[in-house]
This record gives structure tokens, C-alpha cells and sequence, in this order.
């Protein structure tokens, strides 16, 4: 036994060296499978946590567009953008509704935040949007405030201008923008944007002010076609308000 015990602790040496490192090789291979399913798996947890996301995001501007669909007295019809365009002579998008769905050439394109443009050209599933920012766009304003009437023109990139603005009306920096109703296309009273700029430093009966579109052109994703609407009288309008107050007052009771 004394002799041949180290004999044997020799031998036995490089077989357990062997078995450790066999062992550490087999668990490291099941590590790195482990680590592979585990990065797989939190990928598609990040996908399916992205795509919950998105659909959240998706439920809000819908609700909001919802909303403000059953606010306004008109009969619209929701869109969806699926292009831009992507070149510098004019600004469009392009929605995924068309003559089947009753879209016609000229209807007004609005947003909850406000005046998006009009339907430029259509085909039976699809149709081309002239934004508000482009130059060939031109619609009917009045200044909220002051009530002075002018033309809101695009000026490319998001901005508008005011064109026919007399020089002997009062407005300033700050002041909101809506649609007058005038033309047949646009409800009166929707948001286009707020100036941001006057110059009546100049000659001539114009003066020059700058308008800020109230809309984000750059994220539009969901769009109002109006495809009629009927101008409501001011007696219709303060029956409406009489009716809210009086429903208010019962919800309050």
C-alpha cells in the first residue's frame, strides 16, 4: 500500500483534471445555451413590450380622435396616414381612404388640434392630402380675437402666413387663428395655428404676420376627412349651450 498509493494518487491525477475540465466544459455549454433562450426570450419581451406600447399610444390619439368627432357637428370620416411626400415641391401626405369611401377632391382635413389641409387628388382606395404649410394651400381665417379676415397661406416647412391682412387691423403676436367657415370646405371656428410674427413696418394697405400651424405635420398619424358639413346658427348654438349647462347641473345634483 505505501508503495503503490502514490503510484496510484498519480495516475488518478490527470483523470481527475480531465473530469473537472470535462465538467466545466459541459456546464459552461449549458450556460451559453441558457444565456442564448435568456436573450431570446428578453428580446421578444422587448418586442411584445414595444408593440403594448405602441397599441397604448395608438388607444389614446384614437379616443382623442373619437372625441373630437362626436364634438364638432359635422360628418367626418377618420384616415389613417400611410405616406409622405418625399420631395421638396410640395407638402402631402397620403391616407388610406378614396373615392370608394366617398372622398372627393377639395374636402377639408382636419385633426383635435386643427386644420391639417384638403384632399388634393383621389383614387378609388387612396388620396393625396395637400397640407396646410404648402404654398399652393390657401384657406379663408379670421383672428380670434379681433375678428380681422384673412387668407392663411403656406410658406413651406411648418410655417403659414397671413395674406390680405389689412394694415388698419389689430393683431399681435400671440393671437389664435381659426377657420371663418367661408369657401364651403372648412367648419367655422377650427383651430390653424397662432401667429407668431407682424411686420406693418412696410407701404401698401397689407400688413405681413406669420402663423405657427396648431398641428404637428411631421406626426400626423390619424386624420378627419370632413365630408359635409352644415353651419350652425347662433340660436342653435346657444340652445346647445343652455342643453350642457343644464346637463351639467343634473350631474352635479
Amino acid at each position: 500500500m505505501e508503495i503503490c498509493s502514490p503510484i496510484q494518487k498519480i495516475s488518478n491525477f490527470p483523470i481527475k483534471i480531465t473530469k473537472k475540465i470535462f465538467n466545466e466544459y459541459i456546464l459552461l455549454l449549458n450556460v451559453k445555451k441558457e444565456n442564448e433562450l435568456l436573450k431570446r426570450r428578453i428580446l421578444e419581451l422587448e418586442r411584445e413590450n414595444n408593440q403594448l406600447r405602441e397599441m397604448a399610444l395608438a388607444y389614446g390619439r384614437l379616443k382623442h380622435l373619437l372625441d373630437f368627432k362626436e364634438r364638432i357637428s359635422t360628418s367626418v370620416m377618420a384616415a389613417e396616414v400611410i405616406a409622405r411626400d418625399p420631395t421638396s415641391w410640395f407638402r402631402s401626405i397620403t391616407i388610406n381612404r378614396g373615392e370608394k369611401d366617398g372622398i372627393k377632391k377639395g374636402m377639408a382635413v382636419i385633426s383635435p388640434k386643427g386644420v391639417v389641409g384638403h384632399v388634393l387628388k383621389t383614387s378609388p382606395n387612396h388620396s393625396i392630402v395637400l397640407l396646410i404649410t404648402d404654398y399652393n394651400c390657401a384657406i379663408d381665417a379670421i383672428v380670434q380675437r379681433t375678428r380681422a379676415k384673412a387668407i392663411v397661406e403656406g410658406l413651406g416647412e411648418n410655417r403659414c402666413q397671413l395674406k390680405y391682412l389689412l394694415r388698419t387691423e389689430e393683431v399681435s403676436p400671440g393671437d389664435i387663428v381659426v377657420t371663418s367657415g367661408l369657401g364651403g370646405n372648412f367648419p367655422k371656428g377650427i383651430m390653424i395655428g397662432q401667429i407668431k410674427k407682424v411686420d406693418n413696418q412696410g407701404h401698401g394697405i397689407f400688413q405681413y404676420a406669420e402663423l405657427i400651424p396648431n398641428v404637428d405635420i411631421q406626426k400626423l398619424e390619424e386624420v378627419l376627412v370632413v365630408k359635409e358639413f352644415t353651419s350652425v346658427s347662433s340660436e342653435d348654438k346657444v340652445k346647445k349651450i343652455e342643453e350642457k349647462a343644464k346637463k351639467t347641473k343634473k350631474n352635479k345634483r
